[in-house]
């Protein structure tokens, strides 16, 4: 008799009873799965440690001293120049924290899926609180820049360029002075879009115009892949982004924008019973607990720009008729 060809797993299937044989495994699997997922770290520069749990910045601290050196004559002193600081801020670190739970019922039971699950919700909401923090942040402070397209980016007639460029321009002649003759010096690296914005850049005529000829099989609307860069500015996408600045994009200066500082960083807690005695303890439950303790503080919200009005209402054909989706 012929034997049946049968479809298997990657790798070996592993029980809750293996996993709560070392302590680590889960909080390890936990923080793996954060690994760079936190887009607060990729755009704020690295702050001192925020040992106190409140940090001292200087908001808008111009780059350049108050006094132009002097000429110079032989044996003449060297003047010495007072530098010019922003405006004092504090900022407070802030400890989020979540925790997973393993029951002797899941070990008896071998209930791998509702560990997996903890894993994976813990894991996600994470990052989604420190995104938040992030946007929250930004959103808070009146001295972000911003501008209003007179187009939806996914409406016929759009200048996507023409506003990215705009955001550019206002951060490149952002300046610590009314008369804008000191310029602060900063130059955007980065576009933040929404997953709405996303589609809307695939679907453009106007950013996908460049890829033509030989690079032809590299056209957004073929690949279906946004562009690692456009118009000079690294690409990120958030799906958080629309939740404080609905119908917006952002467009930055990565690591100059603003800083995050560490209380205490991401990190998991070996499984521990969850009450004292063998067994974990008198609930027979285990549990582990991943916490970040972190300040945010954007001290140079000139350098960021966020744009309005990019996503509008958009009719999308179903079978029986038509939905509209909105921001």
């Amino acid at each position: 008799m012929t034997s049946p060809i049968v479809s298997q797993n990657d790798g070996p299937s592993i029980t809750v009873k293996q996993l709560m044989k070392s302590p680590t495994i889960i909080p390890r699997r936990v923080i793996n799965i954060m690994d760079q997922q936190f887009i607060v770290d990729p755009l704020l520069r690295k702050g001192g440690d925020a040992v106190s749990g409140l940090v001292l910045y200087y908001e808008s601290t111009p780059l350049f001293t108050s006094d132009n050196p002097q000429v110079m004559d032989e044996f003449g002193e060297i003047p010495v120049t007072n530098g010019s600081i922003g405006k004092p801020r504090v900022v407070r670190s802030v400890r989020r924290a979540l925790g997973v739970r393993v029951s002797k019922q899941m070990i008896d039971r071998n209930n791998v899926e509702a560990v997996n699950t903890q894993i994976s919700q813990v894991s996600n909401t994470m990052v989604r609180s420190w995104e938040d923090a992030l946007f929250s942040a930004l959103v808070a402070n009146a001295s972000v820049q911003t501008l209003t397209t007179d187009a939806a980016w996914g409406a016929s007639g759009s200048h996507i360029r023409k506003d990215v460029n705009a955001a550019k321009f206002l951060i490149k002649n952002a300046a610590s002075d009314a008369a804008g003759k000191n310029k602060l010096g900063f130059v955007a690296d980065t576009l933040v879009i929404s997953t709405e914005s996303e589609f809307d850049f695939l679907n453009s005529g106007e950013v996908s115009q460049p890829y033509v000829g030989n690079i032809a099989s590299e056209n957004l609307q073929y690949t279906g892949v946004l562009p690692n860069k456009f118009v000079g500015l690294d690409v990120l996408v958030s799906w958080r982004l629309s939740v404080y600045i609905p119908s917006g994009a952002m467009v930055l200066q990565r690591k100059v924008v603003g800083s995050i500082s560490d209380e205490r960083v991401l990190s998991a807690t070996p499984m521990y019973p969850e009450g004292n005695g063998p067994n974990g303890g008198p609930r027979e439950v285990w549990r582990t607990d991943t916490t970040r303790a972190s300040a945010i503080a954007i001290d140079q919200p000139l350098a960021a720009v966020v744009i309005t009005g990019v996503t509008a209402g958009e009719t999308v054909p179903v079978t029986g008729g038509t939905i509209t989706l909105t921001s």
